[in-house]
């Protein structure tokens, strides 16, 4: 059984066992569907929640599918991209016709029993693909992000808030091409909230970037890079599967403010190379102007005071250690 696993779910988990206990029970239906063989492997990058019993009182239970728990040590890299990382290779390890792995986060749903089995059947058809990723959903039915364009330092510039207002960030799909029924494109960046991978572009690419993208960004700077190695990254508009963590934010986007503008400027060192000179000078504008209007909402609520702290850490490090994790 063991050699002819050819599909491995990785999930990385942290502190959210209370949607643990609906998106494992979920992925394993989906997997049920597979006419091929499949296994979950969980990261668990230190949970203290309950977690790590859940799993494994879960996985007890199941005796069709292999399930494995990696519980890393305190003085273990636990980021998600190093924890995506290590399911991976210990997948790659374990099982030696291993051809996809699929990217499915706690927060993730899937209520067709379609959407693994055509996303398998794309990378199949579609030899230049290396991941495949879904027209998600919330809970509530509503249209949730699933990807973006390539950021450019106008939009980085600009902030956020105002790119995402004039729509300079979001998912572009070059052309919809008909499938099975229904639909898919590709677009520039498709987040991995779910993404099913080629391993093979996986292991091209030399998986995610830890030391530069623990957190923000690595879904971006792994597709960007698999564009620059010749790859390129599907959306299939399918209903049923859903990104919804039920206002329910992660341990890890604590500092989420912080971390996305200085991962965003490393992302594009790394990918555009070009402007960083006079990039500065203008994030520091920005960042100044972001201080002077909450001033104004400071004593109001604790939500913008925490903003203008974090604010104030871009605003002083912008000239010296901005991009530095």
């Amino acid at each position: 059984m063991t050699k002819s696993v050819e599909i491995v779910v990785v999930l990385n988990s942290f502190n959210r066992c209370h949607l643990l206990s609906d998106a494992l029970p979920s992925v394993t239906h989906a997997l049920s569907q597979l006419s091929r063989k499949a296994a979950i492997v969980v990261f668990d990058a230190g949970s203290t929640d309950g977690s790590i019993e859940f799993i494994k009182n879960y996985f007890s239970e199941i005796v069709d599918i292999e399930t494995h728990c990696i519980i890393p040590s305190s003085e273990t890299d636990r980021s998600f991209s190093s924890g995506c990382n290590e399911a991976v290779k210990f997948a790659g390890q374990q099982y030696p016709s291993l051809k996809y792995c699929f990217f499915f986060e706690t927060d993730n749903l899937i209520a067709n029993g379609r959407a693994l089995n055509l996303a398998i059947q794309l990378l199949e058809q579609e030899q230049g693909l290396g991941a495949v990723g879904f027209t998600v959903e919330q809970c509530n039915q509503r249209k949730a992000g699933f990807g973006s364009q390539f950021p450019t330092l106008f939009s980085f510039v600009i902030g956020q808030q105002l790119s995402n207002r004039l729509g300079l960030d979001s998912a572009k799909i070059s052309e919809w091409q008909d499938f099975q029924g229904t639909r898919w494109g590709t677009s520039d960046i498709v987040y991995t909230s779910p993404l099913l991978i080629r391993y093979q572009t996986w292991q091209v690419v030399g998986g995610m970037d830890y030391k530069n993208f623990p957190f923000s960004d690595c879904d971006s700077d792994w597709c960007w890079s698999a564009y620059n190695q010749g790859w390129r990254i599907a959306v299939l508009d399918l209903p049923g599967v859903i990104h919804d963590n039920r206002m329910h934010a992660s341990s890890w986007s604590a500092n989420r403010v912080i971390d996305f503008h200085r991962a965003r400027f490393r992302l594009l060192v790394k990918h555009r190379g070009y402007g960083l000179i006079l990039l500065k000078p203008l994030l520091w504008l920005r960042h100044s102007l972001e201080v002077v209007l909450l001033m104004g909402t400071f004593c109001f609520s604790n939500r913008a005071r925490k903003s203008f702290r974090q604010r104030m850490v871009l605003l002083k490090t912008v000239f010296s250690s901005y991009e530095l994790i």
